[in-house]
């Protein structure tokens, strides 16, 4: 008995050496290319968990599940031939991305798989369009940040995504092209 518990207590030791894992809370600014409203204007939660593998010294895999809002909305700038008011995107994100460690900073760059969860879409006479729209439900994005890491607990990461596929089903309908730019706090575990 005793020889099976310093065996789990090893192992667990050893585990806790390979793999880290912390809490995300932060914020999106995005974009929509395509929609004719410009500007990073509309701001949205950006949450979840994040666990890396512990490679090397210097690198890690890291995986991340997230909620995340993103989207657009018009401003005194944005063209007058568009359509829209607002373009709301709440959806479940996970990353897998490389990540690379020198002093206190960490760069990351992978892909996204991203499933749209509900959407709102509000024309300009602030009719609701959601269901007029032919929106897909899964996105694939392309994935770049850098972290710096205040103390052992405490970090703060910028990320920028892009959807590497179209966010209307039909090409028919025009290209709609996902920009993301999240600034987020990391707390470690």
């Amino acid at each position: 008995m005793l020889c099976f518990l310093m065996l789990g207590t090893t192992l667990k030791l050893e585990a806790q050496n390979r793999f880290k894992a912390s809490g995300i809370a932060g914020f999106n600014l995005s974009q929509i290319d395509g929609d004719l409203l410009t500007g990073f204007d509309l701001p949205g939660l950006h949450a979840g968990m994040h666990v890396s593998a512990i490679l090397s010294e210097r690198w890690e895999l890291g995986v991340e599940l997230l909620y995340n809002q993103q989207g657009s909305q018009r401003n005194l700038y944005s063209n007058s031939q568009s359509i829209y008011d607002k373009i709301r995107l709440n959806m479940v994100e996970a990353p897998v991305q490389i990540l690379f460690n020198e002093w206190k900073f960490q760069l990351g760059a992978g892909l996204s798989y991203a499933r749209i969860i509900n959407a709102e879409v509000i024309d300009v006479s602030g009719a609701i369009i959601t269901e007029q729209e032919n929106f897909r439900n899964d996105l694939i994005n392309v994935v770049l940040g850098g972290t710096f890491n205040f103390s052992e607990r405490w970090g703060l990461n910028v990320r920028w995504s892009r959807s590497l596929n179209n966010l209307r089903q039909n090409k028919s309908d025009g290209l709609f092209v996902t920009r993301n730019l999240s600034i987020r706090a990391l707390y470690y575990f």
